[in-house]
Formats: structure tokens, sequence, C-alpha cells
């Protein structure tokens, strides 16, 4: 992988939690952002729990009161989502590698299985679902959130249908009713 992508994957998840996440934060009156700010090297995740847990802690209601139809699926999606992105890097990885799980070919084969039958890239789209399970968590309220959902989108997209015109040009055999990321839509 090149270094620019690299990096810029690493400034996009470590701002991505101290902005997004944070900026919701202050509208409330809580600067705990100013506490993620300052350790700047931690991943977006552990951002997000020292961002979630004060509220939580804050408020002397009960956490069972607190759960909604909202969080729950969002949990559920995101679970889901996570396990089809799982299994899907798990099919890719399969092709390379043969029946004593070392690597046995560095070519591109197509990957066959799972949600590969319906898209070229699943992952992708599970990755997608991942950023909207979690505006359900945040009970679909956060504007900014739903920026980076669309950020995603088009993001994840754009990959997906340059992946997808690729195997359709190396393969002749290429299965035509796949979609490139969404199924039965892109």
């Amino acid at each position: 992988m090149h270094l620019v992508q690299y990096m810029f994957g690493l400034g996009y998840y470590i701002m991505l939690g101290l902005t997004i996440l944070c900026c919701d934060r202050m509208e409330k009156g809580l600067s705990w952002c100013f506490l993620c700010a300052s350790m700047c090297i931690i991943p977006w995740f552990i951002c997000f729990v020292v961002l979630m847990l004060p509220p939580f802690l804050l408020e002397r209601s009960s956490l069972l009161s607190q759960l909604n139809w909202l969080l729950v699926a969002g949990f559920l999606l995101f679970i889901w989502a996570s396990w089809l992105q799982h299994q899907s890097m798990v099919l890719l990885a399969r092709l390379r590698t043969g029946k004593s799980g070392t690597v046995e070919t560095l070519t591109h084969r197509v990957p066959k299985g799972g949600w590969f039958e319906l898209v070229s890239c699943p992952h992708y789209f599970a990755e997608l679902l991942i950023y909207i399970s979690l505006s359900f968590v945040f009970r679909g309220l956060s504007f900014t959130w739903w920026l980076v959902v669309l950020y995603v989108l088009f993001n994840q997209a754009l990959a997906g249908q340059l992946c997808h015109d690729l195997y359709i040009s190396k393969y002749k055999s290429y299965p035509r009713h796949r979609r490139a990321f969404i199924p039965f839509v892109l």
C-alpha cells in the first residue's frame, strides 16, 4: 500500500473520532473532546467509548430505560454488517491460499460464495452498513454523522464500481448479474 494512502487512512480515523463525535457532544455542553484531542494518537473507537460513557455516568436513569428500538436495531445491524465484512474478507483471502493455509498465489481470481454472488464488493457494502448502524445508535439525530455516512457511500461506491469494472474487463466469464456495490441496485 502506498504511504500516502496509509497516512490518509490513519488521519481519517483519528479525525473522525475527534471531529464528528466530539462536535455533537460539544452541543450538549460536554467538553470530553478536549480529552480526546489532547491524546490525538488514540484510535477513534477509544474516543467513541470515552465520549459515549460520560452521559451514561452523569445521568441518574438506568441504562435499561435508555434502550430504544433504534439503539437495538443499530446494534444488530452493526453486528451483522461486521460479520458480513469479515466473511467477505475470509472468502477473498481464500482465493490466494491453499488447503494448508499458506499463500500459494498472488494472482487475482473471481470471488465466489456468500454475498459475492450478488455484488463484486460485499465488504464495501458492509462498511457502509456499519456506518449506517452507528447513525442508528446516535438515534439518527447527528447531521454531522450523516455527512460522514454520505462520504462513505460515495467513497465505497466509487471503489466498488472501479473494482467491478476491473473484474468485468479482466474475466470474460464474470457473472453479468452481479452488481458492483449494493445488491440489485448499483
